[in-house]
């Protein structure tokens, strides 16, 4: 996919997280992080690839704050949530399994489901 001024996005910067450090190791300026389950990546990062988390400021950046949309209580008392979309596929032995992406919730809250 490439953008409009002519860049491609797999090259562009991407910050996700915020993640929880497990260790830090200042000798060698890396830091191991605690990644969701579905990440296929090494939890060892370069501090320069790392940035600090800055919480949200609602009164100056409104449109930034994700709009988390409770859950519906159907007749049979059953919760239920807003589907954004399926993000990935797999098989586990006969059965498929999906990676839901919950409209107004952060990756996350992505979860595996049959």
């Amino acid at each position: 996919m490439q953008a409009k001024d002519g860049h491609v996005a797999k090259f562009m910067p991407r910050f996700d997280g915020p993640f929880k450090i497990l260790k830090a190791y200042p000798d060698l300026s890396t830091y191991t992080l605690h990644l969701p389950d579905y990440s296929k990546i090494h939890q060892t990062f370069r501090s320069s690839l790392l940035c600090t988390y800055v919480e949200n400021d609602p009164e100056l950046f409104s449109l930034r704050t994700l709009k988390r949309l409770g859950p519906i209580v159907t007749a049979d008392g059953e919760i239920e949530y807003f589907i954004d979309k399926i993000i990935n596929q797999q098989t586990r032995g006969r059965r498929k399994q999906y990676l839901v992406h919950w409209l107004g919730y952060s990756l996350e809250s992505d979860l595996w489901l049959p």
